[in-house]
């Protein structure tokens, strides 16, 4: 019996170990540099950077093919991420702290097929697709989007 107590204490411990040392997830709500973070987590080639008025736009290229395009406001917010492509990128770690409010969200309305909304305070993720046709998406926060910022512009 005490080697399975020890056994499991050590297996809790390693658990815990590796939830402490995870690599922190950026994106939705972080800085800037957390764009560096999700390139680096998701294996994804050299970002791009491209300038708007209000904000800049950083677009990853990931191994699936999927390209991934992260807003971040003047103020060095991320305040929108984007995807398309043939997989839908680890979505934790691009809506990092909001992912748990996406994941546990009981207002999902579902339009046709392959389509979801997901609307849950100032957080809103929209995504659809199909395993041959596709998928994309994007999710941002409402209430962290520049002025001037129109919603066509994100994707």
């Amino acid at each position: 019996m005490r080697h399975f107590r020890y056994g499991l204490g050590a297996t809790l411990l390693a658990l815990a170990n590796m939830l402490v040392s995870a690599p922190a997830a950026a994106a939705l709500g972080q800085d800037e540099t957390s764009v560096e973070a999700d390139r680096v987590q998701m294996h994804a080639a050299a970002a791009q950077r491209g300038a708007r008025n209000a904000y800049s736009v950083h677009e990853l290229a990931l191994p699936s093919g999927t390209v991934v395009r992260e807003f971040v406001a003047k103020s060095g917010t991320v305040f929108a991420v984007a995807w398309r492509g043939p997989a839908i990128p680890d979505l934790r770690q691009l809506l990092g702290a909001h992912f748990a409010t996406y994941a546990g969200s009981p207002q999902r309305a579902r339009g046709g097929r392959g389509h979801l909304r997901v609307q849950d305070g100032a957080l809103v993720v929209e995504s659809s697709g199909r395993s041959r046709a596709g998928f994309r998406g994007r999710a941002y926060l409402h209430d962290a989007l520049p002025a001037g910022v129109q919603m066509d512009e994100i994707q």
